[in-house]
């Protein structure tokens, strides 16, 4: 057994009582996502952006669903060795209850035996997604200078290596920071 196998087995951080599930965006999802996406950033995509990010083939969006309701989504680019996440955010009632933590699993899942890695590039004053991201097995690598020229703010690099041995000996830990 690999440790990709083994993502799946430390399930304590869903919440138990409603079942989440996953599925590939549709069209018809986007005013849903549009609405937790400017809920959720100081500088939320447009319709515009999310609409053209979804022309290109490699880049793809997966929501989770609770109870038929569209409570959170990521928007991912497929690179030939990694996946790069684009977008991730959860609706404000369904945060801190293992949605954020679900979907990233799940594009885990969905790229693990193909990609070793997921990328994402995380504001500097963003600590609540530094932190998320740290629980999940993600590390801060780089600092890329002005990266938000809107904001000419700083970003962090930080990077998933899927395979990695810490991410299972981290496992246990990560619920309870």
């Amino acid at each position: 057994m690999n440790s990709y196998d083994l993502l799946t087995f430390d399930t304590s951080w869903v919440r138990s009582d409603v079942e989440t599930s996953c599925r590939k965006y549709r069209e018809s999802d986007l005013d849903d996502v549009l609405n937790i996406e400017s809920a959720s950033f100081e500088y939320p995509w447009s319709r515009r952006d999310f609409e053209y990010c979804l022309t290109l083939e490699r880049c793809g969006v997966l929501v989770a669903e609770r109870k038929g309701v569209i409570v959170g989504y990521l928007v991912y680019e497929a690179r030939r060795k990694s996946i790069r996440l684009l977008s991730c955010a959860v609706a404000e009632s369904e945060r801190r209850s293992g949605v954020g933590s679900f979907l990233l699993r799940e594009l885990a899942a969905r790229f693990g035996a193909t990609r070793s890695e997921i990328v994402c590039f995380v504001r500097e004053r963003n600590v609540p997604a530094q932190l998320f991201l740290r629980r999940q097995g993600f590390r801060a690598q780089w600092i890329k200078r002005s990266f938000y020229s809107s904001a000419e703010e700083d970003a962090y690099q930080m990077t998933w290596r899927i395979d990695d041995d810490y991410y299972l000996a981290d496992s246990e830990n990560r619920q309870a920071g």
